[in-house]
């Protein structure tokens, strides 16, 4: 088995990050007055609206104040240049502005023949506690100027701990339609079977459970993503992936990270965005995108999407449709409020359903059989909808002090019928492998998410310094019907029968679990600045904890509480200068594991440990580029492992569920670096290199698919002069070899070897409204594992090369 050896791709990466920035400052870096953002302004007097345009912006505002005393600005609005802006706000008034820089000056029009020119006033700088907005499309970039994970949104410099963001442009660049395909592409992500047939992702080792995904700040709304109740992106302006413990994010602390799902909003301008794409394997898919100002005024504003994608897979027998429907509205209810209403609708119809993926030999070795072998029987079927309404309340109390409430409730739905394949394959005989049974599985699970904040800015003791204050509930009520019926027919690996056997019948249900699970937090963030250059960030959370359960069929109960369980935060943040800062963080994790039983029917206590980490980041060219480097150490005790004797059909639970144990300790250490965003004029990157070691109490890499090695890297290039039509790039995913003692065989070893896949990409700009691109992906073809199970199931191939042909369209 060949081994990849990730050295000279991490010689090339840190040299990247090392003289890249050096080689950028021999360009003309763009000015900051040409870059459009969304401005919205209010009709109001004519210094507020020069402060709210500074704050918008993120430009220092130089004015004599009697200029601009007892003149009115009209209301401004739309995605405009900081010079269009300006120049809208003053127009009548006799006065111009220019914007150099990060400086927008405002002066006396220049006089026209005939008159003298006025004197000279004395300009005064204007302090705006600006907050730029951290919204990525129509940026053209790789990075952004902001983050909203924690509520209280900052620049990625000002975040003591590693965080990640996969932009709309990166997005639509990668053709990445949906959240798995956005975590894959991400610095530190690796991905992982779950035992019942979905998947889940690991950052730094630890898995990442379905409470840390967020959507717009809110956790535990998004059940089962990885697999079974998958979101499409097309409504999502940008995706925040923070790597280590999260509990100031999602309440309960665990120290794999969080994901903060981004909704797009409405925009000021109106738009009509059309996007057609062709791919391998029969994939269909069209998208629109429309919205804009509702009313004259533009102070109520619209957008929907829509998506519809119909395709087969490279491998048999599979294939789905998944329509989408997204609406949303803003409403300025006065100058400072804000309301905020929308829904999603989406279904995930896959005929042909595969269930956990292939097996291997009996001795761990792969199997040598064709990419496209399926062990689905046709007639598996898996149906999800999810049905979501949220809305949101905004008051802007003044330029520094904001109060905000979210509600978001969302409706998911599952119905199964799947034929199993499974059980290791004897290497001489070929035989091993049998339709075990027909699972059958009716799932409803109903969440609801609160949460109310208020924070600010304020000056006190010499420094500037922000807080947070907020509290979040989260319910969420589960019910599951289960039943299983054996099958036994015997499976040809190497020429499987999508008809072996005929559909069955549901018989009765067998287990019928309801869950209703109850979570509650108080939460305060503080950033304070103890001195010119260094900032204390203090934070923590207050956690309440109510689950109950009960198995409808035989009684079975289950219940745990925990209460006002504290997790702490604290951060040190150095800025070097303006453009490079030190940081250190600290967290204790608490992670609730009410999902886990023992053979007995008891609920698994928390685990509990702690997360530090230090690093470098820097923000440079205007906040185009953002680089950082990471050390990080994460310890957690008491963490769930699979019963070994209950490996199925737990007593005390359904017919497929497995039983577990507390006890382990788990431990991961390691460095990272990245960088995000315009390394040249018109060079977009996204790169970032993982090493992690990570290890349980037998010395064994507590994730299967984390690798010691972890390399992402995309890019994209518009070409300049007369070729500035084109775009081409590409990227590379690679990682080092790893491997591990079975599961349902702990002497037998299983692994694969390092591999890196390439992919490439291009892209012809027709006409100010139409682009035509073409993605390649794998494009030398590699054959590997993606993802890695047990001896008799869970593994599953990466997808063979690909094109993906897309046709966009903006009116």
């Amino acid at each position: 088995m060949s081994r990849f050896r990730l050295r000279p791709a991490v010689s090339t990466l840190a040299i990247a990050l090392a003289f890249g920035p050096l080689g950028a400052l021999a360009q003309t870096a763009p000015l900051v007055a040409a870059r459009p953002v969304d401005i919205r302004i209010a009709e109001q007097p004519l210094a507020q609206a020069l402060d709210d345009l500074a704050r918008q912006t993120r430009l220092e505002l130089m004015v004599q104040h009697s200029l601009v005393a007892g003149k009115t600005a009209p209301a401004v609005s739309g995605r405009l240049t900081p010079q269009q802006a300006v120049e809208r706000l003053l127009a009548g008034t006799g006065l111009s502005a220019d914007v150099t820089g990060t400086i927008l000056t405002i002066k006396p029009a220049s006089p026209t023949s005939g008159q003298s020119a006025p004197a000279t006033l004395a300009m005064v700088p204007v302090t705006a506690q600006y907050e730029r907005s951290p919204i990525t499309e129509q940026s053209e970039s790789y990075t952004t100027t902001g983050i909203t994970i924690g509520r209280m949104q900052q620049s990625l410099r000002e975040t003591p701990q590693s965080v990640t963001v996969v932009t709309r442009q990166q997005m639509n660049d990668q053709v990445l339609t949906s959240v798995d395909q956005v975590m894959a592409q991400a610095t530190g992500v690796t991905k992982s079977q779950r035992n019942f047939g979905s998947h889940q992702f690991a950052i730094r080792g630890f898995t990442v459970n379905d409470e840390n995904y967020l959507l717009d700040g809110i956790p535990g709304m998004l059940y089962n993503i990885g697999g079974w109740v998958p979101v499409d992106t097309a409504i999502f302006d940008r995706v925040e992936i923070l790597r280590g413990a999260a509990g100031m994010v999602v309440g309960a602390g665990d120290p794999s990270g969080a994901i903060n799902l981004v909704r797009k909003r409405p925009r000021a301008d109106k738009h009509f965005d059309v996007t057609a794409t062709v791919g391998s394997w029969d994939r269909y898919r069209a998208e629109v995108d429309t919205g804009g100002p509702l009313n004259a005024e533009g102070t109520v504003r619209g957008r929907v999407v829509a998506a519809y994608d119909d395709r087969n897979y490279f491998y048999d027998v599979s294939h789905s449709r998944q329509p989408l429907f997204y609406g949303v509205i803003d409403a300025d209810l006065g100058r400072d409020t804000t309301l905020t209403v929308g829904a999603r609708r989406q279904e995930n119809r896959i005929n042909g359903y595969w269930l956990f993926g292939l097996p291997r030999y009996t001795d761990g070795s792969a199997l040598n059989v064709s990419r496209s072998t399926s062990l689905a029987q046709d007639w598996n079927r898996h149906h999800a909808t999810a049905t979501e309404v949220f809305g949101e309340l905004e008051h802007r109390f003044d330029r520094d002090w904001k109060a905000r409430l979210t509600v978001n409730r969302t409706e998911s739905s599952v119905e199964q019928k799947v034929g199993i394949a499974r059980g290791a394959v004897n290497p001489v005989t070929g035989v091993g492998t049998r339709l075990f049974s027909t699972q059958f599985k009716d799932l409803d699970v109903t969440s609801t998410g609160l949460d109310a904040n208020v924070g600010g800015s304020f000056t006190a003791f010499g420094g500037r310094h922000q807080v947070l204050i907020g509290a979040t509930s989260v319910r969420q009520n589960y019910f599951n019907q289960t039943v299983s019926s054996a099958l036994g027919s015997a499976v040809d690996i190497n020429n499987p029968n999508s008809s072996a056997v005929p559909e069955p019948l549901s018989p009765a249900w067998t287990f019928q679990d309801r869950q209703n699970d109850r979570r509650y937090s108080l939460y305060a963030s503080s950033r304070l600045q103890l001195a010119e250059p260094l900032h204390l960030l203090l934070g923590g959370r207050f956690n309440w904890i109510d689950f109950k359960s009960r198995d409808q069929i035989s009684g079975n109960r289950t219940e745990f509480k925990e209460s006002g369980e504290f997790t702490p935060y604290a951060g040190l943040v150095f800025d070097v200068n303006r453009q490079w800062s030190l940081y250190g963080s600290y967290a204790d994790t608490f992670a609730p594991q009410s999902q886990y039983r023992t053979a007995a029917g008891s609920v698994l206590a928390p685990a509990v440990g702690s997360n530090i980490e230090a690093g470098v980041k820097g923000e440079l060219y205007e906040g185009r580029l953002n680089v950082s480097a990471a050390v990080f150490h994460t310890k957690k005790n008491g963490v769930a492992v699979l019963d070994a004797a209950n490996p199925d059909g737990c007593p005390s639970g359904g017919a497929t569920s497995s039983c577990y144990l507390s006890g382990s300790t788990l431990r991961s250490r390691g460095f990272e670096v990245e960088a995000t965003g315009e390394v040249l004029p018109g060079w977009q990157v996204a790169a970032g290199y993982t090493y992690v070691s990570s290890r349980d109490n037998a010395g064994e890499t507590i994730s299967a698919e984390t690798p010691h090695h972890l390399l992402r890297v995309s890019t994209n290039y518009r070409l300049p002069g007369d070729l500035n039509d084109w775009t081409i790039g590409g990227g590379v995913s690679a990682q080092s070899r790893y491997s591990y003692f079975a599961a349902d065989n702990t002497a037998v070893r299983m692994g694969t070897g390092g591999r890196a896949v390439f992919d490439l990409r291009a892209s012809y700009r027709v006409n100010r409204q139409w682009t035509v691109g073409l993605n390649i992906g794998n494009l030398f073809d590699k054959t590997y594992y993606a993802m890695l199970g047990e001896l008799r199931r869970g593994n599953y191939y990466g997808e063979p090369r690909s094109a993906t042909l897309v046709v966009r369209g903006s009116f």
